[in-house]
């Protein structure tokens, strides 16, 4: 009877031990998907702009696109566009570069020099919003092509 009384006991604890940690580890799951879900960062490639390649890293929050950051290599130089999504309009801030040597001897920023900086808005059909824009570098028909604006 002391035997059955203690193993009964062993059994219903190791039971309930059991069922206990379970849910924990469900809802940590659970957490760690919705970070992700909220908050993530995707590379595409843009083909059709520069045969160096053009790179954009894309920023979604909520799943939604929030952000992105495109570099736009060429054989002279490089082009930085930062995206800013906003409801109604897309802030565009546009960074050239030139490289000091060529394109095989970039390191480090240090060996690009900033030649242009310019800050615009424009519509999500890529129309620029901005006055007194003389020059940009229009490549946004390219992104919308290659990069989906919301997670599914």
């Amino acid at each position: 009877m002391k035997t059955m009384l203690i193993s009964l006991v062993l059994a219903l604890t190791s039971c309930n031990l059991k069922d206990s940690n379970e849910p924990k580890s469900v809802k940590t799951i659970t957490k760690e998907n919705d970070v992700i879900k909220k908050d993530t960062i995707i590379t595409y490639n843009i083909d059709g702009i520069s045969s160096e390649g053009t790179e954009a890293k894309v920023i979604y929050k909520k799943q939604k696109i929030y952000e992105s950051e495109i570099n736009v290599y060429g054989e002279t130089g490089q082009v930085k566009l930062t995206y800013k999504f906003f409801s109604t309009d897309i802030e565009v801030t546009e960074n050239s570069y030139k490289y000091k040597e060529d394109l095989k001897s970039v390191n480090s920023k240090d060996d690009l020099i900033l030649s242009n900086s310019v800050k615009y808005y424009i519509d999500y059909s890529g129309k620029v919003l901005s006055k007194n824009i003389k020059k940009h570098i229009d490549i946004f028909k390219e992104f919308k092509v290659s990069v989906p604006f919301e997670l599914k």
